[in-house]
């Protein structure tokens, strides 16, 4: 017996039927029909908005008797712009009509008619929270980096610019929002007159700025010295807070000019027309509404457009996509032209660069001091980066010319070592210092000092702090669990029966690490530390763990159990530190970030040295620091230091990305090692492994 088939996505359009990416926002799969198609129940026929070439699918919709679906990028749908091939973040699918189309209603201009059957508080706070995180970050329809202002745009000083927008031949929002060549030009005639003492800016369309298409405005026509033709693609925040208003025939930037608290005059029939909230020319008589501006937003970016999480590719709510823009976007107003990365070996250029994001147009790798000396005098909007502080010296003279930015592995980096070639997925950008030197100022002593979180805030620290522990996840996230089982059942037995006798664990550290060699401590080397621990408190029992950097033969100087028992009472090395966290009462370490991660837990810390994480009132210290002058709750250090500090990346995209998805994408990839170890696969740290992961990361950085 045969099944019956599933319902299908028909098109007459070759492009909608072979795009995979379009294919994500349907549960059923999409096909072009042919004259041989067979429908069944539940079957959709979907074309391009009102193009002409959709005429033929909705003929077919008409002849099978089935819905009839028109497709458009919805209103925030690009990281880029989609010339650049840049995946699609929302797309409409409207069984009225279509948004644009003032000619007959469509589900948008439903939802404003039936404002009242749907929309609650609950919107409206949604709406407003939209609004505020749209408008600080300038997100728009398309976020490719922009240019910056002309000069002339940045000395006007105040925000009296009247601002006309041109559009593109050929846009159907245009004829089909009532808007004609006459439009324009009316448009721009009346603007001059009604502002006679103000510069009037003619903006014209991304796309006639790419050569792609030709705008309605006729600059020839427009002889009033008064007028300036903006061509560059700028910043839309930046450009808005040099405006007093907006004119328009039917483009978004007018819906966008709302958000900021700008009047906007509408010649055409635009979608956010018609409503109350725009001066309009025209009228239309099934827009009967009053509609306040946090009610358009809701219908016009919540409820109308389908949104695609653009991390895992499944369906999602706008502010996931406005939340994972914020990420992308969070540095670009203060871009530099040129990062120059020093001395980056090809390792870590496979990866540097996506970390940093929008915080520079280009990166340039460079290796001859003196040639790099000589361009960033040159250089008029440049930034240098370097690896760790070990050229602290240089950087100072380097700041001089121009910024300097030091970069390190963060606190959850990877499934792995730095050392055997893993690739991280956190990475700090400090552009002061380093979270591990306190000689000097940084980013991280800076935030701590000035923290202050809302409860939202709050609440997302200590619910991080909860998931790290909870998935027992570490730094690199090494070590053997199954194999250690017999030594941590000691352990635990030890404990039980001297419930009075202290615990402490001292996690050993590679020596010649910077935080050590830059710490104010006295104590400087593991064998120091071990000595130390036992004097202060010397009825404890101690376990020293191994730095897995050390025990895995990938870098030189493990202490070794013999000298270790000296002083410990056990040595441990392939365990994984999670699992030893857990049973101890205390840990004593000079800067280690297993203090860190045992504040998370709960423990008592004792730190010899200057860790990011002492002096806030949270740990018991050997050094008194001076400068870090506040007291803080353990959600106010996670917040800074795992939230606000680092920067993420997701390598199934290469894009930035949260805590929270580094810490799910890291729990996976450690499950599947684990599923590959109890398998008998060796999980080594060979030549061979670290050479194929090499090469996969040079392959992937090159894609990106």
């Amino acid at each position: 017996m045969i099944s019956p088939r599933t319902s299908t996505i028909w098109t007459g359009s070759n492009g909608i039927a072979k795009d995979a990416h379009i294919a994500k926002f349907f549960e059923q799969k999409i096909e072009k029909f042919t004259s041989l198609t067979q429908v069944v129940d539940g079957d959709v026929v979907v074309g391009w908005g009102n193009k002409a070439n959709t005429k033929k699918a909705c003929q077919f919709a008409n002849e099978e008797q089935l819905p009839y679906l028109r497709l458009e990028d919805g209103f925030i749908s690009y990281l880029a712009h989609p010339l650049d091939n840049s995946p699609r973040l929302s797309l409409i699918k409207d069984c009225s009509g279509i948004y644009y189309d003032a000619g007959s209603a469509s589900d948008l201009e439903n939802l404003c008619t039936d404002i009242d059957a749907w929309y609650d508080s609950d919107y409206e706070q949604r709406a407003l929270a939209l609004k505020a995180k749209l408008t600080q970050l300038g997100i728009s329809k398309y976020n490719h980096l922009r240019e910056a202002l002309p000069d002339w745009l940045v000395q006007q000083a105040d925000n009296s610019a009247i601002l006309v927008v041109d559009q593109t031949q050929g846009d159907v929002s245009v004829t089909q929002g009532m808007g004609t060549s006459a439009s324009f030009s009316q448009m721009i005639e009346e603007a001059l007159a009604a502002h006679p003492e103000q510069k009037v800016i003619v903006k014209t369309h991304p796309d006639v700025i790419k050569g792609k298409k030709s705008g309605f405005v006729n600059i020839a026509a427009c002889s009033d010295p008064r007028v300036h033709l903006l061509g560059d693609d700028c910043e839309l925040k930046a450009l808005l807070s040099k405006v007093e208003r907006v004119y328009t025939v039917t483009s978004q930037l007018g819906f966008e000019a709302l958000l900021y608290g700008l009047p906007v005059h509408c010649y055409g029939l635009p979608f956010y027309a018609g409503w109350g909230l725009t001066e309009d020319k025209q009228r239309c008589d099934r827009r009967t509404n009053t509609l306040t501006l946090a009610q358009l937003i809701a219908a016009t970016l919540i409820k109308y457009p389908n949104y695609l999480d653009p991390e895992t590719q499944e369906s999602c709510e706008v502010e996931a996509v406005v939340d994972w823009l914020a990420l992308q976007l969070e540095d670009q107003h203060q871009a530099v032209d040129t990062c120059y990365a020093f001395g980056f070996s090809l390792w870590k250029r496979a990866f540097i660069k996506p970390f940093i994001g929008r915080k520079a147009k280009r990166v340039v790798y460079i290796k001859n001091q003196q040639k790099l000396e000589a361009l960033i005098q040159s250089d008029t909007n440049a930034a240098v980066l370097l690896w760790g502080k070990s050229r602290a010296k240089w950087a100072e003279q380097l700041k001089q010319y121009c910024p300097v930015w030091f970069m390190e592995d963060g606190f959850i980096r990877s499934v792995g070592l730095g050392a055997d070639l893993r690739r991280p997925s956190c990475l700090v950008i400090d552009r002061q210092g380093m979270y591990y030197a306190p000689d000097g100022p940084s980013d991280v002593v800076e935030k701590l000092n000035n923290v202050s979180l809302s409860d939202t805030q709050s609440q997302r620290a200590k619910q991080l702090a909860e998931t790290l522990v909870k998935r027992a996840l570490s730094k690199y996230n090494v070590g053997q669990k199954h194999t250690a089982k017999p030594l941590l059942e000691k352990i635990g037995q030890l404990k039980r029966a001297d419930k009075q006798r202290e615990l402490i664990l001292v996690p050993g550290q590679f020596e010649q690490d910077q935080s050590i060699a830059s710490s104010r401590g006295k104590v400087k080397s593991n064998l120091a530390l071990i000595k130390q621990v036992r004097q202060d408190y010397p009825d404890a029992f101690i376990m020293y763990k191994e730095h897995p950097d050390l025990y895995s033969g990938v870098r030189p100087g493990a202490l070794g159990e013999q000298a270790a028992q000296q002083y410990a009472d056990i040595y441990l090395a392939d365990i994984d530190i999670v699992s030893v966290l857990m049973l101890c009462d205390r840990v004593c370490t000079i800067t280690s970030l297993t203090g860190f991660e045992a504040l998370l837990r709960g423990k008592k810390v004792t730190t010899y040295g200057s860790p990011f994480y002492a002096g806030w009132g949270l740990t018991d210290d050997a050094i008194v620091f001076a400068e870090r002058t506040n007291k803080l709750s353990l959600e106010q250090l996670v917040y800074v230091t795992l939230v606000s500090y680092p920067s993420y990346v997701d390598w199934t995209t290469g894009k930035l990305t949260s805590p929270e998805r580094v810490i799910r994408l890291l729990s996976e990839e450690r499950a599947q090692y684990e599923q590959q170890g109890k398998a008998g696969l060796q999980l080594s740290s060979s030549w061979l492994s670290r050479f194929s992961r090499k090469v996969r990361y040079f392959y992937e950085a090159w894609k990106v």
